[in-house]
This record gives C-alpha cells, sequence and structure tokens, in this order.
C-alpha cells in the first residue's frame, strides 16, 4: 500500500502534514513531528475503518511546500 504525505510549512514554522488519499492532516513544530502524528492517524484511520491488512507499511513521499497552508474544503 502506498500512501503520499504533503508537508507544508507556515509562516509561523510549524508543519502541517497531509495525506491527501484519506483526507488526514496533522500539525506539528517540527516536519519529523507532524509526519510521526499523521502516520499515527493513518494508521488508526484504516484499523478503525475495519480494513485489514496483514502487514501494513506505510511508504511516503514528502514534498515540503513553503507557500502556507492547503485549503481544506
Amino acid at each position: 500500500m502506498y500512501i503520499s504525505i504533503e508537508v507544508y510549512k507556515g509562516d509561523d514554522n510549524s508543519f502541517l502534514a497531509a495525506c491527501p488519499e484519506l483526507s488526514l492532516f496533522s500539525s506539528g513544530e517540527t516536519e519529523q513531528q507532524a509526519v510521526d502524528r499523521l502516520k499515527e492517524d493513518i494508521v488508526s484511520h484504516l484499523y478503525s475503518s475495519r480494513k485489514r491488512y496483514a502487514d501494513v507499511e506505510i511508504k511516503t513521499s514528502r514534498h515540503l511546500y513553503r507557500s502556507g497552508r492547503p485549503q481544506i474544503h
């Protein structure tokens, strides 16, 4: 399973990690903290959705955007 993670750096030097495939977002004071929190949320989401995967491995592709946070609709 491949899930992409996009990382946005805010003007206040905080970070937002986004998973577009699952519409999940997480924030942190560092890029790594935001990504780690999002990974936990992804696993929790997959488990709570009763989607069973024998070996869940989250492969990420990070894209760091410095022009603000994404719009959430």
